[in-house]
């Protein structure tokens, strides 16, 4: 009998940026696997409804996809919007699953598999572990909490400590708990989860490699969101001091989200012509698009680190680039740039390191290779696709039949 797995994943394809790359990838593998997958998802809006203009009039709010059910709830778009737009969404999601449940939608449902940046996400899991019985796996790639208060998203201890509280409730409703990161890990700890904690790293496969290309103006690139996490504006005393001083670098800031506009008034108004925006890349062309430049950065607010890991450093590192990140000391980021040797990693705030630490690598074509190179085989070792994946296939395909409990260690 096929194991039949309900799929609580807001953020899933179409989408090409954020989690839901990886979030399609896993379904896909299980799939594979001969799992049946039953997706609850967003209508696809992340980071911007406009470029899934096919799926806004819910005329696809049911489709099947890869021979998995797709069910997909309303949203408002989070453009510029704020912590109570996505709390909004986030709500109307979880009605959403439980009108599913009503429905009937999940029967015979195997194991539940959720999603969190939403803490929400996690109470939709429960209800469906209390009608259904069958064990949930929550697969954390952002600490909600944590990421609220590090960006200043809610205002006020009690309102911090709440979600906290939601947060840590929700996830011992779960049988198990897969995070990205060591920190991830001892952040939940920290936060009073109990339950048993895997770590399993986002994952890549390795690109064919590339030379960096041979020109008098290489590329300092930006690849990504343009959102609160990653503090775009943090790069701009670089930008101007790169022109100041005549370093021969063309800056690309490739993406789009909720910063873009801003972020762009900031550059027009400071005078930066060498830096130029561009639309995100098409997932076909994103290798090539990465192998385009000689350096990327990648920046991180401060005091998120132990919260959610960029996947863009990985994708980074498959293509064999180097990367310049900005990240607290410590934090995931800054040690995947120094055990990989693929990065060079600044600490928030010390411009004058992250102007060096540029200029230096852009004048060293030798040390862009050799870390690209370095980045490349840390992939292959330690975050290869298939290995990855086949960590959670053992993990989510583990129970056999609803209720049955996991393997209790932490790994």
């Amino acid at each position: 009998m096929r194991r039949r797995i309900v799929y609580l994943s807001p953020y899933f394809w179409p989408e090409e940026t954020g989690s839901a790359p990886y979030c399609t990838d896993l379904a896909l593998a299980l799939a594979e696997a001969g799992a049946e997958l039953a997706v609850e998802s967003f209508r696809p809006h992340y980071p911007d409804a406009g470029r899934y203009p096919g799926w806004q009039d819910g005329t696809r709010d049911r489709e099947t996809w890869q021979g998995m059910a797709i069910a997909r709830a309303p949203v408002r778009p989070r453009a510029g919007a704020g912590a109570m737009r996505r709390l909004g969404n986030d709500l109307g999601y979880l009605r959403h699953v439980l009108a599913g449940l009503l429905a009937g939608r999940f029967r015979g449902a195997g194991t539940v598999i959720a999603y969190v940046p939403s803490v929400l996400t996690l109470y939709a899991a429960a209800l469906l572990r209390l009608v259904t019985r069958a064990p949930v796996v929550a697969v954390v790639h952002d600490i909600e909490s944590g990421l609220a208060g590090a960006l200043g998203l809610v205002r006020g201890r009690g309102i911090v400590r709440a979600l906290r509280a939601l947060e840590r409730f929700g996830l011992n409703r779960a049988d198990r708990v897969v995070v990205l990161t060591g920190g991830m890990r001892d952040g939940l700890r920290a936060l009073g989860c109990t339950r048993p904690i895997s770590v399993l790293p986002i994952w890549a496969e390795v690109a064919p490699w590339a030379d960096p290309p041979e020109t008098n103006r290489p590329v300092l690139m930006y690849s990504g969101n343009f959102g609160r996490k990653q503090n775009l504006g943090q790069l701009l005393p670089l930008f101007a001091r790169l022109g100041q001083e005549g370093v021969a670098l063309e800056v690309v800031l490739r993406g789009d989200g909720s910063e873009r506009a801003h972020l762009a008034a900031r550059i027009a108004a400071r005078g930066l012509t060498h830096v130029r925006l561009e639309p995100f890349a098409p997932a076909a062309g994103l290798v090539a698009a990465l192998q385009a430049a000689a350096i990327h950065l990648v920046p991180q607010a401060p005091g998120v680190g132990d919260h959610a890991l960029p996947s863009k450093a990985v994708a980074i590192m498959a293509a064999g680039r180097p990367f310049v990140c900005i990240a607290d000391p410590g934090s995931p980021l800054e040690r995947l740039a120094r055990e990989s040797g693929a990065g060079l990693s600044v600490p928030p705030g010390d411009e004058a390191a992250l102007f060096a630490a540029v200029r230096d690598l852009a004048a060293d074509r030798a040390r862009q290779i050799a870390m690209g190179r370095s980045g490349q085989r840390h992939i292959a070792m330690h975050m290869e696709r298939g290995r990855v994946l086949e960590g959670y296939r053992q993990i989510i395909l583990a129970a056999d039949g609803p209720g049955r409990p996991f393997i209790k260690a932490d790994g």
